[in-house]
């Protein structure tokens, strides 16, 4: 168990360090998007490239931040069901959609995924406004790296929950941290 738990951690340390570098894109987006404004309230100046970068780099956060959302357990959950069960059940639950759902799934959008990077860069796609940013196919890569990194974390959740799981059922009251 103890194995399963420090493997677990190693993948929660790689997906935390992916979370702090998301996170710088936060302040990157605050500032552009601040310059933008003052620049086109004080001097009527715009640039398409820029607010198409506004929109890419939340792209990027979005689809690099959900395996660190994951990872934090600070996702989207409907616990009228799942508060009420033990924590020997919860700890299967999360084991079952982890192995089930959530790891194949991320890697079958991935997979899917390349196919439409593929598309993008042998097309050469760009921005369809004049002005806007070249190498489309980058920002789409980030489709596969989401979830390639969600996977991932899939496979921490499976672990951690399957220590726990095991744990619980020996008997013990406290659950692996």
């Amino acid at each position: 168990m103890k194995k399963l738990i420090k493997a677990a951690d190693k993948i929660d340390d790689f997906i935390d360090w992916t979370g702090r570098v998301t996170s710088w894109l936060i302040l990157a987006l605050v500032v552009l998007i601040a310059i933008q404004v003052i620049l086109r309230y004080t001097m009527s100046l715009g640039a398409v490239w820029a607010q198409e970068l506004e929109w890419h780099l939340l792209a990027v956060i979005a689809l690099c931040g959900v395996a660190y959302t994951q990872k934090e357990d600070a996702h989207v959950r409907v616990d009228i069901l799942f508060q009420n069960f033990s924590k020997r059940t919860q700890c299967l639950i999360e084991l079952v959609t982890a192995v089930v759902v959530m790891a194949p799934l991320s890697l079958f959008i991935a997979w899917m995924a390349l196919g439409f990077v593929m598309q993008s860069y042998n097309m050469g796609e760009i921005s369809p406004d004049p002005g806007g940013l070249p190498y489309r196919f980058a920002l789409k890569a980030f489709v596969i790296v989401g979830f390639v990194l969600l996977a991932i974390q899939s496979v921490a959740v499976a672990l951690r929950n399957a220590a726990q799981f095991m744990n619980l059922g020996r008997g013990e009251s406290h659950a692996a941290e």
